[in-house]
């Protein structure tokens, strides 16, 4: 299941809702969850019960569960036999049950994580970042510590943006650069969480832009305290377009990644080399710590794929795009 946070105009105002693309429309799947739910006979009840069961709020759906999840595959279902017959639905109180995707606009998966943990699971990365940026080679280039435990920081929740969303150019820099990765939501509450349990916790998958500021980004690390303002800035943290389910994505260990700038194929490659898997992060970070529904984690990009690794640098225009293997494609351009 593809499922994505969006934004709407009504006659009431602007309203968060969730929902998936289906036949090239976004259904809304809390009015079409009551709309199925009236057609069965539950007039009196059907929103009601929609709203405890298919919330229109991305971290209150994924509370549901299993529960939830059922009712939404049940909802696309009937969703598709009414578009199949109608282009427009409407539920049993004149409610929209789908949009145009030019009437919504796109939000982050989860618009707000409660936390972002971002991490370099990949080290060839690290390794690369440690010669290109700070000039570091040898044995110093990785420390023994990122050998036994996954190197993460934890950046700003306002930082995130989303699919399609204007990435702005921070006034204080001159070197501004893409980081494409994958990133995971978690699905349910926890803590002291085991490798071998940590894969249930995982509510889905999406793509990750984790931008940074390169001409900033060294001088900071010096202090020894993890970027800062060279990491988080409106629209750094770039989220989306989907949640994709694990059931659609299966293993993750070898996924295809694609980076094009103005159409133009800059990386091509797989998500592999792992030095440290989405489970066994998890299982650290919940060491005597609750992870709360909704919160996320990143996986850091595959070696040479970002801008400085290659030595091409993004201008402002330019069109970002990411593909990932079952993910979709996530969508940016650069203003200044």
């Amino acid at each position: 299941m593809k499922l994505i946070s969006f934004e709407v105009q009504t006659a009431l105002g602007r309203f968060n809702r969730i929902g998936v693309v289906v036949q090239d429309k976004i259904i809304d799947i809390n009015n079409s969850y009551a709309a199925l739910l009236a057609d069965s006979g539950e007039v009196n009840s059907a929103k009601r019960i929609a709203d405890g069961l298919i919330p229109p709020d991305m971290v209150m759906f994924l509370e549901g569960g299993r529960s939830s999840m059922d009712a939404a595959k049940q909802t696309i279902e009937y969703a598709n036999d009414r578009l199949k017959k109608n282009t427009m639905p409407l539920g049993a109180h004149g409610q929209r049950l789908s949009f145009l995707k030019n009437e919504i606009r796109w939000l982050a998966p989860v618009p707000k994580p409660h936390m972002i943990r971002d991490g370099i699971l990949l080290l060839d990365h690290y390794k690369v970042g440690m010669e290109r940026l700070f000039k570091i080679t040898g044995k110093d280039q990785i420390p023994e510590a990122s050998k036994t435990m996954p190197i993460f920081w934890k950046p700003s929740r306002s930082a995130v943006g989303s699919h399609l969303q204007d990435i702005m150019w921070p006034k204080y820099s001159q070197k501004l650069d893409y980081e494409f990765e994958l990133g995971i939501y978690i699905g349910k509450r926890g803590k002291d969480i085991s490798i071998e349990n940590a894969a249930d916790y995982i509510a889905g998958y999406t793509i990750f832009n984790d931008l940074g500021l390169r001409d900033i980004q060294p001088a900071e690390l010096t202090l020894r305290m993890g970027p800062a303002k060279a990491k988080d800035f409106i629209t750094s943290k770039i989220m989306g377009p989907y949640l994709v389910t694990p059931d659609e994505v299966g293993p993750v260990e070898n996924l295809r990644l694609i980076i094009r700038v103005n159409n133009e194929t800059w990386f091509d490659g797989k998500l592999g080399n792992w030095a440290f898997t989405f489970e066994e992060f998890i299982a650290y970070v919940s060491r005597d710590e609750f992870l709360e529904v909704g919160d996320f984690f990143g996986s850091g990009p595959p070696a040479y794929s970002a801008g400085f690794e290659i030595n091409k640098w993004i201008k402002p225009g330019d069109l970002l795009e990411c593909e990932i293997e079952g993910l979709g494609v996530l969508k940016n351009t650069i203003v200044r």
